[in-house]
């Protein structure tokens, strides 16, 4: 068991990581529309679409590493002062009452989602540019898929705790 919650654990980090590369690309677009349109009076059609796609693909892919370091809001008014014995039993049915029929609803409609925008060959309707959307929705129900199997990794990790493990 410990070697398959690694290796979501590894999943996550590395499908973040990959598209943490996004910010680089984000930076350079941004810069380049700066100084197009400030230096040169000559601003582009496509870096407004291209930098929200590349920050809401960047966002959304983060998720599952998000969650894995535990950096999820979480309003800790009373959880602090818990056992970590009552933080696992907390976590683990907030986890079946909240987190996977949420995560499940929206990974389902994410892939209709995709599905359709695919089917319809949508475009951004933002910009002159209108860049093809679907590959960004593509992402959606990925994103949600990788963010599901991280669930399950913390909440196979929040019943060891409730257990009375470490």
């Amino acid at each position: 068991m410990k070697r398959l919650l690694t290796f979501i654990d590894k999943l996550s980090e590395y499908s973040c990581k990959t598209f943490a590369w996004l910010i680089v690309v984000l930076v350079g677009a941004l810069f380049y529309e700066v100084v197009a349109r400030y230096v040169f009076n000559r601003p582009t059609m496509w870096s407004y679409d291209i930098t929200y796609m590349l920050y809401g693909a960047l966002f959304i892919m983060a998720s599952a590493y998000a969650l894995a370091l535990d950096r999820h809001v979480r309003i800790d008014v009373f959880y602090r002062l818990f056992s970590p014995r009552w933080k696992g039993i907390v976590d683990a049915a907030l986890y079946i009452v909240i987190f996977f029929p949420v995560v499940g609803i929206l990974l389902m409609k994410g892939v209709d989602y995709a599905a359709h925008s695919w089917a319809i060959r949508e475009v951004s309707s933002a910009g002159a540019w209108r860049p093809p959307l679907y590959p960004l929705k593509s992402l959606f129900p990925v994103a949600m898929f990788f963010l599901l199997l991280q669930g399950l990794a913390q909440f196979v990790r929040s019943l060891q705790l409730a257990k009375g493990g470490e």
